[in-house]
């Protein structure tokens, strides 16, 4: 049984985590393409806009520079750390020095209201 029908059926067999990536409003279509061109290891996501704010922060336009913070957009996936670690290997390879920021938390419990009994980590 793999990882990924773990994490879906079978509690605490697998080790659930959320994967934050945060990418600069320009790339959004390029890293939503890669991450549906991947169901195999991320069978869905959540997209929003946020802005990004700090001294480190490279910004993609002059305007942002001037308001100080930076149009990016947030993708969310809740998958198994392998699944993630894969996902990240493919976005380095495809995005090369891009400038997407990520975190990678483990997660206790998620699910679908609707569902009947609460499942681990069930994207």
């Amino acid at each position: 049984m793999t990882e990924r029908s773990d994490m879906q059926g079978n509690r605490g067999l697998a080790a659930p985590v959320l994967l934050t990536l945060i990418a600069p409003a320009s790339l959004e279509e390029n890293v939503a393409d890669l991450l549906l061109e991947a169901p195999e290891l991320a069978s869905g996501f959540t997209s929003s806009a946020a802005s990004g704010h700090g001294a480190g922060l490279r910004f993609e336009a002059a305007s942002e520079r001037v308001r100080g913070r930076g149009r990016r957009t947030r993708f969310e996936l809740a998958l198994v750390r392998s699944d993630a670690d894969a996902l990240l290997a493919r976005l380095r390879a495809s995005l090369g020095e891009a400038n997407v920021y990520y975190w990678i938390c483990p997660m206790v419990e998620c699910g679908n209201l609707g569902d009947r009994a609460p499942a681990e980590a069930r994207p």
